[in-house]
């Protein structure tokens, strides 16, 4: 199966500003839901491997690993609708394919956002308790 692609940068921005982070030692997961859109259904990915990590056949590489280890990880949430950016670090190479794909699957599941807090029982939340000063006080000196 082959999932769906992030092509644009505003979509890349997008998850990096509204989406939740999961970093490891070999990688950074950013999912930011797109529930809410309209018309969407299913998750896209997004690779992402800068010259830090290495020459452009190590970036290729790094690439492939990741959208393979992404697809046994992913697959089974396809139909959530959901924006996936993945960021290789230079460790992404040596890890070994499982533990990308243990990674991966770790990262969705904290990405989940987090449930809404159930009705309080009729409480207004706290407010602030500070006042601001009254500018014609009766202490006033004349």
């Amino acid at each position: 199966m082959r999932l769906a692609r992030l092509t644009q940068r505003k979509q890349f921005l997008a998850a990096a500003e509204h989406g939740r982070r999961f970093r490891s030692s070999v990688l950074t997961v950013q999912v930011r839901d797109a529930a809410e859109e309209a018309g969407r259904d299913g998750l896209r990915l997004g690779l992402t491997a800068s010259r830090k990590v290495g020459n452009a056949v190590k970036r290729n590489r790094i690439r492939r690993r990741l959208r393979a280890a992404a697809e046994l990880a992913l697959g089974a949430q396809a139909g959530r609708a959901c924006d996936v950016v993945i960021i290789a670090r230079t460790e992404t190479l040596s890890a070994g394919f499982e533990a990308l794909v243990a990674d991966l699957s770790i990262a969705l599941d904290r990405a989940r956002p987090a449930k809404p807090p159930a009705a309080r029982s009729g409480r207004k939340p706290p407010q602030d308790q500070r006042r601001a000063p009254d500018s014609g006080s009766a202490t006033a000196k004349p």
